[in-house]
C-alpha cells in the first residue's frame, strides 16, 4: 500500500490516465458493461406488463371481451431491427464475433418483436407467455472485429402448436424486399446474387405459448392481437397496405418449408 501511495504521490497523473483509459475501454467495450443485455430487456418487459394492468382494469369495470383494433396484416411480417458492433468482448479464438453472441444479440430482438406485436394479444388470453421451445442458426460469413451490423427479426410462420421468428444479421443499410423475404422464406434470400452476400447469419426460433399448462394456439393470440386472421388458411385477411389471403398462406407455407430443412 505504502508502494502504491508512494508511486500517486510521484506521478499525479497516473489516477486521471488510469481513468481515461477506463472509460475509452468502456466505450469501446459497452456490452460488457455489467447488466447491459438485461437492461435492454426492460422494454420489452415493460411492453409485456403494460396491457396486462389496462386489461385487468378493464375487465373489473366491465364484464364485456376486451377487444383490439384491426391490424394491418403487413405489420404481422414487418421486420425489427436493432443495429450493433462487435467489440472486444464478442471475439472468440479466431477473432472474430463469436458464435455464442449472436444468441445472445437475437435474444434482446426477437424479445422486442414479440412485445411490440403480441403483447396486448398476450393479455388477453390467459395470460399468456411466450417460450423459446427451439433455435437452428446457419452461420455464413465472419463479422471482424468493431464491424458493424444489423439484427433485424420478423415472424416466419406457425401452425396449430408453434410460432416461428427468422432472425437475420445483415450488413448496415441492407433492407429485405418483401417478395423476396416474406414470399420467397429465407431460402429465397440465401439464393438471391444480391442479398445473400449481406447475410452474416440466418437464425430460426421456434415459440410456444403457456397460459399455465395450457399451450394457446398462435392464432388465437393473434386474433387477440388484432390480426385477422383467417379461417381456413391461417392466414391474415386483407387491409390497405397488407397482404391478402393468398398471399399470407403462401408465405406461411414457405416458411414451414424453411423450418422443416433447418429444424425438423
Amino acid at each position: 500500500m505504502d508502494f502504491i501511495s508512494n508511486s500517486a504521490r510521484s506521478a499525479p497523473w497516473a489516477t486521471p490516465l488510469v481513468g481515461v483509459v477506463a472509460l475509452l475501454f468502456a466505450a469501446a467495450n459497452l456490452k460488457s458493461i455489467p447488466f447491459y443485455h438485461t437492461l435492454h430487456t426492460l422494454p420489452s418487459l415493460y411492453r409485456l406488463l403494460k396491457p396486462r394492468f389496462r386489461t385487468r382494469g378493464a375487465k373489473a369495470c366491465s364484464d364485456a371481451p376486451v377487444a383490439n383494433p384491426p391490424t394491418e396484416s403487413a405489420t404481422l411480417f414487418k421486420h425489427y431491427a436493432t443495429r450493433s458492433r462487435v467489440t472486444i468482448t464478442d471475439l472468440d479464438i479466431n477473432l472474430h464475433k463469436s458464435n455464442s453472441t449472436f444468441f445472445l444479440d437475437a435474444d434482446n430482438n426477437r424479445a422486442a418483436l414479440l412485445t411490440k406485436l403480441l403483447s396486448e394479444g398476450l393479455a388477453t388470453t390467459g395470460p399468456s407467455i411466450f417460450i423459446l421451445a427451439g433455435v437452428a442458426c446457419k452461420f455464413r460469413q465472419e463479422i471482424r472485429p468493431f464491424q458493424a451490423y444489423t439484427v433485424s427479426s420478423r415472424i416466419l410462420a406457425w401452425n396449430d402448436q408453434s410460432l416461428y421468428v427468422v432472425t437475420y444479421f445483415l450488413k448496415p443499410g441492407v433492407r429485405l424486399p418483401a417478395e423476396i423475404d416474406v414470399l420467397g422464406s429465407p431460402s429465397a434470400v440465401l439464393k438471391d446474387d444480391k442479398y445473400r452476400k449481406s447475410v452474416f447469419a440466418v437464425m430460426v426460433t421456434k415459440y410456444v405459448f403457456k397460459a399455465g399448462r395450457r399451450t394457446v394456439p398462435p392464432e388465437e393470440v393473434l386474433r387477440s392481437a388484432g390480426f385477422a386472421v383467417s379461417g381456413g388458411g391461417g392466414g391474415a385477411s386483407k387491409s390497405e397496405g397488407g397482404y391478402g389471403d393468398d398471399s399470407i398462406d403462401y408465405a406461411i407455407k414457405s416458411g414451414l418449408e424453411y423450418v422443416r430443412g433447418c429444424m425438423e
